[in-house]
């Protein structure tokens, strides 16, 4: 019997200074979606450069994307999501619905949307938060306080 299921993908960044978030949903993980999500997160914080931390995933570095003028992608190592800070948001969501039955899809994106709504910036920034990174852009001059 071949099994049939629904699914959708979540994209995401977190500034991890203040936690300030930026998820948005589609329905495939493709080249196309995650440039889509970089147009849309550089047109919503226009006035800064973003220094985006991804993997390696052939999305992410696709030759057909265009990067926008305020966004680079920071790649990396293979096989070390423990150096990515938004591997732990995903952890924590995942932890947070896990062993939950939703009847469909739609309840199931009502509770995800509900619970990063239901925490304080504070919270991500606490998740996301890794000394090494903001050494190194301390380092480079891209942070100055860390507080």
């Amino acid at each position: 019997m071949q099994w049939l299921f629904k699914a959708f993908y979540l994209y995401g960044a977190v500034e991890p200074l203040t936690g300030e978030c930026m998820i948005q949903e589609y329905d495939q993980v493709n080249t196309d979606n995650f440039q889509q999500f970089l147009n849309d997160f550089s047109q919503r914080y226009p006035n800064d450069f973003h220094v985006i931390q991804t993997d390696n995933a052939r999305f992410h570095c696709s030759n057909d994307l265009v990067m926008p003028d305020n966004v680079m992608l920071l790649y990396q190592p293979p096989y070390s999501p423990q150096v990515n800070p938004s591997e732990q948001l995903w952890k924590w969501a995942k932890g947070e619905i896990a062993n939950q039955i939703f009847p469909d899809l739609d309840v199931l994106k009502e509770r995800l949307k509900q619970l990063f709504l239901s925490k304080p910036k504070v919270f991500f920034a606490s998740l996301t938060h890794r000394k090494f990174i903001f050494d190194a852009l301390q380092k480079i001059g891209m942070v100055t306080d860390i507080t």
